[in-house]
């Protein structure tokens, strides 16, 4: 039955990371055109202004939407109910945020203040549109999110080339995304309305939200601390060194970004999977995180080793004009984080799955601590490069506190022993790619590819049972 289990959430994440990897084209190429458009300090401009909504964004969610996956996944009866409670609750909650937006702004970064309507919009669209999508998972109909995946992604794009077209200035790609956000908010409606025939009751009941907010503070506190390590770096840099370094920091934060969706979205989809064993089913709950765990570092490890070898050819094919080159050197000390970001997706959704919401909130306190007494130190006197280096080792420092966490739980997991096969291919992998890393890099990509593996088998990487989780996922209908 574990195997069962394993292999459908695989097939959810394979519908849904397969979706994003279309997407993801369009997004890259949509970053490729701001570059080539925008000079450094704009697209500084344009970058700090995502992580200022992506920060106070979490006050429009305070983690009610994790609770509202977790419970309904487990009880359908309480599924309307919630949703039409988060709606009403996620515009109240939005207004606030638009308050604490302009006054940030104001205060911190006067230059971007008379953007704030354009901020406010994308943030109210992203988070509707993260509410709404929620449906799909929970349901487990993760073709209709594959489907609004691919056509937001379409639709910012071509705002992008229109915007360029029109020589526009740096913030129409913030109306650019927030488009698109607002076509899966309506997708998601007209999905639950005319496909599914179920109503939405815009309610507010204020004890279910008391009692659900309870629950998912312990959650927003750790997702607000963990936004705020994986984004106080643009913040400093910004005060400290200005919009040019932002835009050089960020352009190679892209490739960082292109990729940090795959573990999120394979665990978005094994995480109904993981709430509802973890309630029963402990040995079942054990075997989920161990395979997630090694799976993720199956994709993750040989995408950093990729991406620290070829930064140069990487950085040119976003900026051929040679003005994001500085980049290069930050891209190469984020790669490591690469693989970091991936495995700690298993710890993180694994913890809110049995209902650790404190540990993981503690952990994120440890974390924001060390990451910002990192940047302090680095940042002021290396720029952009120390907060390439504050970013890798607070990852790591997430990974050490995650797999303790969960050792104290029982739950214990082989951190290295389980990985040297995988290790071996990928070091096989790099020593390739670097040979023959003049190529073009569709090329690279391709031998890349090849060459792991094979290592892959020639190492016995992965055991008999893992081949048939893998076969079983991205084969059966």
């Amino acid at each position: 039955m574990a195997e069962r289990l394993a292999s459908r959430t695989l097939r959810n994440s394979v519908l849904v990371v397969g979706a994003r990897a279309v997407a993801k084209i369009g997004v890259f190429i949509v970053v490729a055109l701001m570059l080539r458009y925008l000079r450094p300090e704009e697209y500084g401009r344009f970058a700090a202004m995502i992580v200022y909504v992506t920060l106070i964004g979490v006050i429009a969610d305070l983690g009610l939407q994790t609770v509202f996956i977790r419970d309904a996944s487990r009880d359908r009866q309480v599924f309307l109910r919630y949703l039409g409670n988060l709606i009403s609750a996620r515009l109240v909650f939005s207004l606030l945020a638009l308050i604490v937006l302009a006054a940030v702004l104001r205060l911190v970064s006067p230059a971007l203040f008379p953007y704030t309507l354009a901020g406010f919009v994308l943030l109210v669209t992203t988070s509707y549109s993260s509410l709404l999508r929620a449906i799909f998972y929970i349901r487990g109909r993760l073709g209709y999110e594959a489907i609004a995946i691919v056509i937001e992604a379409v639709i910012v794009l071509a705002l992008a080339l229109y915007a360029i077209r029109g020589h526009a200035s740096w913030d129409a790609f913030l109306w650019c995304y927030s488009a698109g956000y607002l076509f899966t908010s309506l997708f998601a409606i007209i999905v639950l309305r005319l496909r599914w025939r179920e109503p939405i009751p815009i309610r507010f009941e204020p004890a279910l939200l008391r009692t659900v907010l309870l629950s998912g503070i312990p959650l927003a506190l750790g997702f607000t601390i963990t936004s705020i390590y994986a984004q106080v770096d643009v913040v400093l840099l910004q005060l400290f060194k200005g919009f040019t370094m932002v835009g050089w920091y960020s352009a190679a934060n892209r490739y960082i970004d292109a990729v940090a969706w795959v573990p999120q979205s394979a665990m978005g989809a094994v995480f109904p999977a993981l709430s509802m064993v973890a309630a029963t089913q402990r040995a079942q709950l054990t075997f989920a995180y161990e395979k997630s765990y090694k799976m993720l570092a199956l994709v993750g490890l040989p995408l950093a080793v990729g991406i620290g070898v070829m930064a140069f050819p990487l950085i040119r094919l976003l900026a051929p004009n040679g003005h994001f080159d500085p980049a290069i050197p930050a891209l190469q000390i984020l790669a490591p984080s690469v693989l970091l970001l991936f495995v700690n997706n298993a710890f993180i959704y694994t913890l809110t799955a049995i209902n650790r919401q404190l540990d993981f909130t503690r952990l994120s306190v440890v974390t924001l601590v060390i990451n910002v007494v990192l940047n302090l130190a680095l940042i002021p006197p290396y720029g952009f490069t120390g907060a390439a280096a504050a970013a890798t080792l607070t990852e790591l420092a997430v990974f050490i506190g995650g797999w303790r966490l969960l050792r104290n739980q029982e739950l214990r997991l082989p951190v290295v022993s389980s990985l040297i096969g995988i290790i071996a291919s990928a070091l096989v992998m790099g020593i390739v790619v670097y040979l023959v890393r003049s190529w073009s890099l569709v090329a690279v990509g391709a031998v890349g590819v090849v060459v792991y593996g094979a290592a892959l088998i020639m190492f016995r990487a992965l055991t008999p049972e893992e081949w048939s989780i893998l076969r079983a996922g991205l084969t059966a209908r």
